[in-house]
């Protein structure tokens, strides 16, 4: 259809009222009329024309009417059945409109005040205000006063030698009005409100300046599959980006200053403090990369996260490298504002932080590469006191680098470990992609004496496997203590020791050498200790234990197993567990053959050895008059073992004419214990050690 201009001019032809209307096409008057004010008869003058184009606006159904020809000024009114606008505002239609107020000449159109309907695929509005101008370098439409969302909306588009810009300004839009913008399968908006302002320009059909500003008031929305939620949101958002050469640099702003938030499985209530996150980087459309110059997120008085970094966004998005800084002033904060949802169901909820953190990262490929924390104050508190920690204070190196690592270190005051405490000390050591190394012999104080490890190795493999490696030595600890701590019961004396080399690799687990523990005055010697399958669901395990001297009356002290006194020596050789249990083993516990200290033995105690090897010593007692005797004397006591395919043959210090002693008497009063059942089912064995248990749970503590 060829472009059509019309202009329809009104100009006074003297000063007695005569006007002149001319409907003139461009270059050529089409047809003119005198007429006079004092023309009465005349009501109205009307021009129809069918359309008119131009730089892809169109108007179709245009009427211009002059009427009141009598009135001191006559009213001249433009009525267009709809207007279309261009490029890339087509998607959108005026219609009915008619315009009080408008001029056309030197080839423009203006519409000074106006009023409209719009229709379009996303909006059906009522009769709103507005004013455009079309012409042929410049056209533009306003558009005040429309009720849409349930707010008002100004809008500004115009287009000016091949350029165009739109400016919308939104107030109280409900969430309603959102809506079509964002729900999708994956994604939908609740309650809510938004002041939204939007300024876009771009060439033909192109955007190269967008400039957002959103106040948003209450906002609830949620992922249909509920890995995100946000309810009740205060925020304030702003984006200013423009395009060069075909990429996009930007600058953007957010703050949030009430509401909830869920990233599954992470859930934090925004506090009273406005929450900032600034960004600022160019985005290369052909390569799908983005550079993040700089993006910080700021919480006033709790921490502090900034950095760079660039991230690829095909075939997934990925941080291909990054750098971080974090500084917490207020460990407790975090903990409680943006930890502690984190740890729901993981190993370490329940535990919380205090003190001060300063932490600088490197990411390559979503993977930390390097990281250096510093910490200062720290304390670490666990509601299930499994860990406690007051007043640590260190530096971490990490890196994931091959090469020479940096040294850390970090020193407490108090360190708690489930019951058992570790007074002050520090540790030096190296951390390296997948190992951990001790750099310098450690003595950690705890339970009245000290643990000193000399080597700490520790390596993890691939398939959650790990390597580790520990020599060690422990000095006095207090058996009493350690009792205490581990809710066992309670022991006195001491235990010292050297551990040699523990040796973990490929899920086996072997001593190297022997470990000594001198407890009970006397020595414990563990060899030949090896596990495969550990953690598995099939565990073996293998030792030999050698037993020398230990005091008897300090072991049985302690409990109404019942006193002895005297030494004790033994064995326990060819140790096999499946999977805890033993399967096989020979045993030996007895009085040493150099023992020359004074052998004594209680009532109560002869009647639970006797009930081992099924003897009747509490019959003998209570039936004679060795009722009368709380202690007797033995020349010596000792009870055997040896354990194969389920049953337990038992042997004591010699044998009997029936049976075999298992304390053999000695002094006065004296009395034997026998035992009458050489082979003995190992469940029911345990057994009878599980009733003397019981009922022996009851501790002598002085």
């Amino acid at each position: 259809m060829a472009t059509v201009i019309y202009r329809l001019v009104f100009f006074p032809v003297d000063r007695y009222g005569y006007w002149l209307l001319c409907a003139m096409k461009t270059l050529g008057i089409s047809s003119c009329l005198l007429m006079s004010s004092t023309v009465m008869a005349l009501d109205s003058v009307g021009l129809r024309i069918s359309t008119i184009e131009a730089e892809g606006w169109q108007l179709e159904g245009i009427e211009i009417r002059l009427s009141e020809f009598a009135a001191p000024s006559q009213n001249i009114v433009l009525s267009v059945q709809s207007l279309g606008l261009p490029a890339p505002f087509d998607e959108i239609t005026f219609v009915s409109i008619e315009c009080s107020d408008f001029s056309w000449r030197d080839e423009e159109i203006h519409c000074f005040k106006g009023r409209a309907e719009i229709k379009s695929a996303w909006l059906q509005s009522p009769a709103f205000d507005f004013r455009f101008s079309i012409g042929p370098r410049r056209s533009e439409v306003r558009i005040e006063r429309l009720k849409a969302g349930g707010g008002e909306v100004a809008v500004h588009a115009s287009v000016e030698d091949e350029r165009w810009a739109l400016q919308v300004n939104s107030r109280g839009l409900q969430s309603d009005a959102i809506k079509p913008f964002i729900d999708s399968d994956d994604f939908q908006i609740g309650a809510g409100r938004a002041d939204i302002d939007v300024l876009a320009e771009g060439p033909g059909i192109e955007l190269d300046k967008l400039s957002v500003y959103a106040s948003l008031k209450g906002l609830s929305a949620q992922a249909t599959d509920g890995s995100l939620a946000g309810e009740d949101i205060d925020a304030i958002w702003s984006l200013r980006a423009g395009s060069a050469t075909g990429n996009w640099q930007w600058l953007s702003r957010a703050e949030f200053s009430k509401g909830g938030l869920y990233i599954e499985p992470w859930f934090v209530e925004l506090s009273p403090e406005t929450v900032s996150i600034n960004s600022a980087g160019t985005w290369y459309v052909d390569s799908r990369r983005v550079d993040i110059a700089h993006v910080d997120f700021r919480h006033p008085g709790v921490f502090e996260v900034s950095g760079s970094g660039q991230v690829k966004t095909i075939p997934s998005l990925s941080l291909e490298q990054g750098r971080f800084f974090v500084q917490a002033e207020n460990l407790q904060s975090v903990s409680g504002i943006y930890l502690d949802s984190l740890l729901l169901g993981t190993p370490a909820e329940g535990m919380s932080l205090s003190g001060r953190l300063s932490a600088d990262a490197s990411i390559y490929n979503n993977a930390l590469l390097d990281l250096a924390l510093n910490v200062s104050s720290l304390n670490v508190s666990d509601s299930q006191s499994r860990l406690a920690l007051i007043d640590g204070i260190g530096v971490l190196h990490w890196s994931g680098r091959e090469g020479p690592a940096r040294p850390s270190v970090f020193s407490w005051q108090r360190l708690q470990l489930g019951n058992v405490p570790v007074d002050s000390a520090q540790v030096s050591f190296l951390t390296e992609a997948t190992s951990f190394r001790l750099l310098n012999k450690s003595r950690l104080p705890l339970l009245g004496g000290a643990l000193t490890i000399e080597r700490f190795d520790w390596t993890a493999r691939e398939n959650d496997e790990h390597d580790l490696f520990f020599i060690g030595e422990l000095e006095n600890i207090s058996l009493e203590k350690l009792t205490q701590a581990l809710d066992w019961t309670p022991m006195s004396g001491t235990i010292s020791g050297r551990i040699p080399g523990v040796d973990y690799r490929d899920n086996k687990l072997a001593l190297d050498g022997e470990l000594t523990i001198d407890v009970f005055d006397g020595r414990v010697t563990i060899s030949q200790l090896a596990s495969s399958g550990l953690f598995s669901e099939f565990s073996q395990f293998y030792g030999s234990v050698e037993i020398e001297n230990l005091d008897l009356a300090l072991l049985t002290s302690k409990f109404k197993f019942g006193g002895i006194e005297g030494r004790l020596s033994g064995f326990v050789r060819d140790l096999y567990l499946e999977n805890w249990q033993p399967a096989t083993f020979f045993a030996w516990l007895g009085t040493p053959d150099d023992d020359d200290s004074r052998h004594r033995i209680s009532q109560t105690a002869v009647e639970n050895l006797a009930s081992i090897g099924g003897g009747g010593a509490n019959d003998l007692i209570s039936r004679t008059f060795l009722g009368f005797f709380e202690t007797f004397g033995y020349e010596r006591l000792g009870i055997g073992c040896y354990l194969h395919n389920g049953v337990c043959q038992l042997t004591g210090v010699e044998p009997a004419e029936q049976g075999y002693y298992i304390v053999k008497g000695g002094g006065l009063p004296r009395i034997d214990v026998m035992g009458y059942n050489p082979r003995v089912d190992w469940n029911v064995l345990l057994e009878r050690l599980k009733r003397i248990t019981m009922a022996s749970d009851d501790m002598v503590i002085e």
